[in-house]
């Protein structure tokens, strides 16, 4: 049995070493000069410079030749400290432990080729450690000794699991005292273990005092049952993510916090408790509250101002459309047809009114634009036939009044179009409208072409007024005027541009203009997408 135990004992501490003395001879069997003690050794060197053991290489002359780093892991000491005696355990063991050792020395001067034993030794730092020592006696094939293999591993954590556990807390602790999110450790009760600054500070306490005689959880979770819900998944899974909940700080606000937690497996005797990983979400969510309750508010002015708008619309329109209707009728009654002067007060009653429905459809139409009730049809129509035709023919009577040239031309081989056909009625109504109110001599041109990407385009020019540099980039606001002054000398509401803006939007098109003022304007429409 004892020989047994042996066994297992050098089979766990040499497998891989063994492997690796395999290794080199295999490698150097078939060349006399690499399968030497030098080059076992050298390899022996680079395996154990990776290990997490202290490793050590005694040589035949019972000199260390060779000590792992980790030496200074479990040791706390640098391996020069030792100097090459093989002796350099002695100089750290725990003086009732020594015993052990000189056990395992006697093995190895009795001609035992492996030993191994379980002690303590100090640290540099004052610091007890329990390892395990293992040392082994290496020949070569002609059996002739090589050197001494040492192997010490850290158990500390098997030999003392209480110790190792509260090292382990406290090291947890430290970590997450620095650390920039918030941790706590909390025991099935309800009571506070500990807490972080970062998490104390989140819900506005300066220490865990505050929480010595009061349950920590009845106190600060507002919501208790949400809060048993947290424990059961906790219990019955050991972790739980991501697990939002609200919190009273101590200035009676909430706070909102999503929590990691773990549950920790104590020893018998010790009470089980399970540690917390808190992220602060209340900026958040106060963030999107307040976004809700800003849109909720914004929806209900929206929904007034329509409702404002619909009234509005119907109180101005119907009286508006009786008195266009009348003026209608007297225009056509022969008794005033000899009266320039009637005829005329006639026709500023007409154009003015219809100055006035103007005014209140470009409201309406740039509040639904807005407000995103506006509905468009897509659909496939033809530009000439089911746009241009009719502005052309309306526009040109009223060029014609103010002797200016108004021109319409086509370099389109197709004008069928994929798009809102009302929206573009709209885009260059309000265009061409706009030229022809800005422009006193000279011409307007409309121009249909294929630019060099293969997009329609489609130009509107005047040789009206223009426009200042410095306004261009903002002649698409809503209620834009170059001139806002109560003395200006066109009427208008500064909508049409920003309802062509929004036209263009919703049409897949972009907008550009070209502007020098007292020279005219070009508006350029171009449909990023083509039909087919």
């Amino acid at each position: 049995m004892q020989e047994e135990s042996t066994q297992r004992v050098f089979e766990d501490y040499t497998h891989s070493f063994r492997h690796s003395i395999n290794y080199v001879n295999s490698i150097n069997e078939d060349d006399p000069k690499l399968n030497c003690s030098s080059c076992r050794e050298q390899f022996f060197k680079l395996i154990a410079e990776f290990s997490e053991d202290w490793i050590c290489w005694i040589n035949p002359e019972a000199k260390i030749s060779f000590m792992s780093p980790a030496c200074k892991l479990i040791s706390g000491h640098d391996a020069e400290e030792f100097g090459d005696s093989q002796n350099f355990l002695k100089k750290i063991i725990h003086p009732k432990d020594l015993e052990i050792l000189v056990a395992e020395e006697e093995k190895v001067a009795q001609g035992i080729n492996f030993c191994s034993g379980e002690f303590r030794i100090i640290r540099k730092t004052g610091e007890m450690k329990w390892v395990s020592h293992f040392c082994q006696n290496v020949y070569d094939e002609e059996d002739k000794f090589i050197g001494r293999y040492v192997c010490i591993k850290d158990i500390s954590e098997k030999m003392n699991p209480n110790l190792f556990l509260l090292h382990k807390d406290k090291l947890a602790q430290e970590i997450y005292q620095n650390a920039s999110i918030g941790y706590y450790e909390v025991y099935y009760n309800g009571s506070l273990k500990s807490a972080n600054k970062i998490f104390l500070d989140m819900l506005g306490y300066d220490s865990t005092e505050s929480f010595t005689d009061r349950n920590f959880e009845e106190y600060c979770v507002l919501n208790h049952e949400k809060r048993e819900e947290f424990k059961k998944l906790l219990k019955a899974n050991g972790k739980v993510k991501d697990f939002e909940s609200a919190w009273i700080k101590k200035d009676w606000s909430i706070a909102y916090l999503k929590e990691t937690a773990n549950v920790v497996i104590t020893n018998e005797g010790l009470e089980p408790y399970y540690n917390v990983i808190v992220h602060n979400l209340t900026d958040q969510r106060n963030a999107e509250y307040a976004y809700m309750s800003a849109s909720i508010k914004r929806r209900k002015i929206e929904e007034l101002k329509a409702e404002f708008l619909a009234t509005m619309s119907h109180e101005i329109r119907t009286p508006l459309n009786v008195i266009l209707n009348m003026v209608s009728l007297l225009k056509h009654e022969s008794d005033f047809i000899e009266s320039s002067d009637t005829n005329h007060s006639i026709r500023i009653i007409e154009e003015e009114g219809e100055r006035i429905q103007r005014t209140i459809d470009l409201i309406l139409e740039m509040s639904q634009l807005q407000t995103g009730t506006y509905e468009k049809e897509v659909a496939e129509f033809d530009l000439m036939d089911d746009v241009f035709k009719s502005l052309y023919k309306n526009y040109r009577e009223k060029a014609e009044r103010k002797n200016i040239e108004f021109t319409l031309t086509n370099k389109l081989s197709n004008t069928k179009i994929v798009a809102d056909k009302y929206g573009l009625k709209q885009i260059f109504n309000q265009l061409i409208d706009n030229a022809l109110k800005y422009t006193f001599n000279g011409k307007i041109e409309t121009l249909l072409y294929l630019n060099e990407n293969n997009q329609i385009t489609i130009e509107v020019a005047d040789t009206g007024i223009g426009i200042n540099e410095e306004y261009i980039p903002y002649l698409f606001a809503v209620f834009s005027q170059e001139d806002n002054s109560y003395s200006r000398l066109f009427e208008g509401t500064g909508l049409g541009l920003a309802i062509v803006k929004k036209h263009c939007e919703l049409n897949n098109a972009v907008i550009e203009v070209e502007s020098k003022k007292n020279e005219g304007t070009r508006f350029r429409i171009i449909f990023i997408k083509n039909p087919g």
